[in-house]
């Protein structure tokens, strides 16, 4: 059994939660009472034996939350708070303080701003444009980052990018098809830096001899409107593929995108379909009958961010958005380690942490390893055909 920080497995009955909702900026700390286990969690980083209380409780650890909170992106920034807010009050922790921070003016300037009040680490902010903008003052000021981006080119040993990178939801699908015989592979990505990401994790896992890559078919968003000569294309060189031997066809999109894909196929079925962490979505399941039915990914296992999901509209009345997780995870993992310190070598602890979107732990380089499941698509919902790994 690892002795990863099992840190969100607190449970506590939300009574009062929407009041510390929709603030600007102003300092949050949990309120005084104490959470109810939902489960014993695993052993902390350091065990120590509980002390007696003392009149003066010790000083909490300052974070600076650095979110939009107000401007175009206003609405994802403050459900982000929330969800920060959420893992203060389910732990029932008083040993942290938040600081949000808007970047809407600027996220250079919102990080200057949380580290002059006392900021010991920092959480976000979300688009890789604005970590760039922070990480000058990191070094300067000898302080880390968790971030919310998923762009691993901003990551660095002080910036870390907590956001779900595809390189391993496709490494960990990849492997697994060919363990259930799936070896000759081809795909089919999008032109653009993203695809070109996908692409170069298929060729290197070609290289180490994982898989047969029978290659790589690109398209523009203009491809793929109907009509356009681009659909031909597609359908000719994914035969041609099947024509040698395909097992197993990489689609590694999601949204309007894989709708459109979707509907070039039915010529070319049965076909199995392999996906990435964008199909980790409840749209995904609206297209088993058009093609994905039997088709798999690598995520986390739904079942906690669905319990999450669920403890926080009962809060918030709203379903938050998909990285709304990772502000509760980021900031659990800030409680976690608050006796501690935030030093690189707590912050990249080798066991890893437990959260919401499963084990995961932060590395040197300032990327993040995750412990994924592979989820086939059905009709009824998504299936679990492999578990996570327990522990790294």
């Amino acid at each position: 059994m690892t002795r990863a920080l099992n840190f969100l497995m607190w449970g506590i009955l939300l009574i009062s939660l929407t009041s510390c909702g929709q603030r600007q900026a102003p300092e949050t700390t949990a309120p005084p009472y104490p959470a109810s286990p939902k489960e014993k969690p695993l052993p902390p980083l350091s065990p120590k034996p509980k002390a007696m209380p003392t009149p003066s409780a010790p000083p909490s650890h300052k974070i600076g939350l650095l979110l939009p909170l107000s401007g175009p992106n206003e609405k994802l920034g403050k459900e982000m708070l929330q969800a920060a807010e959420m893992a203060l009050f389910e732990t029932g922790s008083s040993s942290v303080t938040l600081l949000p921070q808007d970047t809407a003016q600027g996220a250079h300037m919102a990080a200057l701003k949380a580290l002059d009040e006392g900021a010991e680490l920092l959480l976000g902010p979300i688009f890789a444009s604005e970590v760039e903008a922070v990480k000058p003052l990191l070094h300067v000021r000898n302080v880390s980052l968790i971030s919310f981006s998923t762009d691993q080119n901003v990551a660095d040993k002080r910036a870390f990018v907590l956001g779900f990178l595809p390189p391993q939801q496709i490494e960990r699908v990849i492997r697994f098809a060919k363990e259930r015989g799936l070896s000759k592979i081809a795909a089919v990505t999008p032109d653009d830096q993203y695809g070109q990401l996908i692409d170069h994790t298929l060729k290197r896992l070609e290289s180490q001899g994982d898989i047969q890559l029978l290659g790589i078919t690109h398209y523009t968003k203009g491809d793929l409107l109907e009509g356009n000569p681009g659909n031909a294309r597609l359908l000719e060189e994914i035969a041609f593929y099947k024509t040698k031997g395909l097992d197993a066809l990489v689609i590694p999109e999601g949204g309007e995108n894989l709708v459109h894909l979707l509907r070039l196929l039915p010529p070319l079925l049965p076909l199995k379909i392999l996906g990435s962490g964008q199909w980790d979505s409840p749209e995904t399941l609206q297209h088993a009958a058009a093609g994905l039915g039997g088709g798999f990914f690598a995520a986390p296992l739904p079942q906690e961010r669905q319990n999450f999901e669920t403890r926080f509209k009962k809060a918030y009345g709203t379903i938050p958005p998909r990285i709304a997780s990772l502000a509760f995870d980021a900031t659990a993992l800030a409680i976690s380690l608050a006796d501690r310190g935030y030093a690189l070598q707590n912050l990249t602890y080798s066991e890893g942490f437990s959260g919401i979107e499963g084990l995961f732990r932060l590395t040197p380089v300032g990327l993040n390893e995750r412990a994924l499941a592979i989820l086939e698509v059905t009709s009824s919902g998504f299936r679990p055909l492999s578990p996570a790994p327990e522990s790294f």
